[in-house]
């Protein structure tokens, strides 16, 4: 878990509530920021962004010339434009909170505060400079071949895997397999304890044998399929996929007859067509029974 105590800038400029506005600009401006703490006696009392200055034009009576000239509001209080403080973080507080406060409540920037005495602040800026790092890793980071097997329901697509799956296997290779749930539903099943954890707000939720662990994650939207694969199957030679039709990964489709007489991707947008039926398309079919020769073609494709 990444903690605020991990990206923010501790120990940041302040100033107190009889400084002058201008004392607060110059402060902001000498040092690139745009928030500034306000501290009496080492504890935090308010806050001030340069949004605040601006929207103080007004009430201050200035003209509007004077936005950011500090000598213009040298005559003004520091406390006629700050605004209380309503929403901290600890050093030990998530990120992921930090982000959700930030987004939930439009603010740019939150003070850290440890026995009541200011610490730190984390920005917006601090968490992309985060996100850009991870991006960087990730980037960096072994993703294996992943393959969508998209098609109609009941078209086969669970049998043709989960029997590819053993052919792989006895190749040496390890396989992973992702199904997609379409629906938004829970996963968990209704009425286990799991989903009761769930249902009063426990996120993550893990249940663990000696022979199986599973972990469910409250999400409000999809994550992207690349998110899942580099946290879930860095470590597997390929990744079977059932559905994910929409993904912009290597497609076979599942045809059969008795499903439909169409197929349901244009022929341009796969890389295989496995059928019943015979086809003329620009790409390799197979028989739906035929899993060693689609385990040759995934495995001179995609694994040598």
């Amino acid at each position: 878990m990444i903690r605020v105590a991990d990206i923010m800038t501790p120990n940041p400029r302040t100033a107190e509530p009889t400084n002058s506005v201008g004392t607060a600009i110059r402060i902001m401006q000498e040092g690139g920021f745009h928030h500034l703490p306000v501290v009496r006696e080492g504890q935090l009392v308010g806050i001030v962004h340069a949004h605040d200055i601006r929207r103080s034009l007004g009430r201050v009576s200035l003209p509007q010339k004077a936005e950011f000239a500090p000598e213009m509001w040298d005559a003004v209080p520091l406390d006629r434009v700050m605004r209380a403080v309503d929403v901290t973080a600890t050093p030990d507080t998530p990120v992921s909170d930090v982000v959700h406060l930030m987004k939930e409540r439009s603010i740019t920037g939150i003070p850290v505060v440890e026995d009541n005495r200011l610490v730190g602040i984390v920005t917006v800026r601090d968490v992309l400079d985060l996100t850009e790092h991870l991006l960087g890793q990730f980037a960096e980071q072994r993703i294996p071949p992943v393959v969508c097997f998209v098609g109609r329901s009941k078209s086969g697509k669970t049998t043709l895997i989960e029997r590819l799956v053993p052919e792989l296997r006895t190749r040496g290779y390890r396989v992973g397999v992702l199904k997609h749930h379409f629906h938004p539903t829970f996963i968990d099943q209704e009425g286990k304890d799991t989903w009761r954890y769930e249902r009063v707000g426990a996120s993550p939720v893990a249940i663990v044998s000696a022979v199986q662990t599973a972990v469910f994650h409250q999400t409000k939207k999809e994550p992207p399929i690349d998110v899942v694969i580099a946290e879930h199957f860095a470590n597997v030679d390929i990744v079977l996929v059932d559905g994910y039709r929409w993904a912009d990964k290597p497609r076979i489709e599942v045809h059969r007859s008795e499903r439909s007489e169409h197929l349901l991707c244009p022929t341009e947008d796969i890389i295989a067509l496995v059928s019943d039926r015979k086809w003329d398309v620009p790409c390799p079919r197979f028989e739906l029974d035929d899993i060693e020769g689609i385990a040759d073609f995934l495995e001179k494709r995609f694994l040598k």
